[in-house]
């Protein structure tokens, strides 16, 4: 995630944040495996347009294409407000959501996201690692997502813009 954020900053430049022409394989090479880049395809639908090979090995599943709104759950529309917050008031955000293995055994990861511009009629993209929160030597955990991945703790962080407004309430 320092990483990303790191790139993310300089990328931007003196603007709010990077477009999406600043989003490069050569840039991002060594983060690309770890790596979740997503479109907005409408304002319901967050597509999944790259799905680092490291995050496929570690669940076992390409989510290329995935549109990570299409389970319906109770939290979707805040779940979706969180991200759109992102581009509203250019700002990055953590999530600690459980990850579920096949015995239904939760197993906590981070999902540190930023957003990125579109360009010339683009559509409004989004940039993310995720990481699990407990250290281990290797991911041997095989992960199911028949499920919702519940979340544990939501928080902005400040990228220079400001945050959303706590009274929102989309910070668990």
């Amino acid at each position: 995630g320092r990483q990303l954020l790191g790139w993310w900053l300089e990328a931007r430049g003196t603007r709010p944040m990077p477009d999406a022409g600043d989003v490069s394989p050569r840039a991002l090479v060594e983060l690309l495996p770890y790596i979740r880049y997503l479109s907005w395809e409408d304002d319901e639908k967050l597509v999944i347009r790259i799905y680092g090979s490291a995050l496929v090995e570690a669940s076992g599943l390409d989510l290329t294409g995935h549109d990570i709104f299409g389970h319906k759950h109770d939290d979707v529309e805040n779940d979706r407000e969180r991200v759109r917050q992102l581009h509203r008031q250019p700002c990055g955000l953590v999530m600690l959501r459980n990850i579920y293995d096949g015995a239904g055994n939760p197993h906590p990861c981070e999902f540190m996201t930023l957003p990125v511009a579109p360009v010339a009629g683009g559509k409004a993209r989004i940039i993310g690692t995720v990481v699990p929160m407990v250290k281990m030597r290797e991911w041997n955990v095989d992960v199911v997502f028949d499920r919702i991945l519940a979340l544990q703790r939501a928080v902005f962080f400040d990228t220079g813009a400001g945050i959303p407004d706590p009274s929102l309430g989309l910070e668990v």
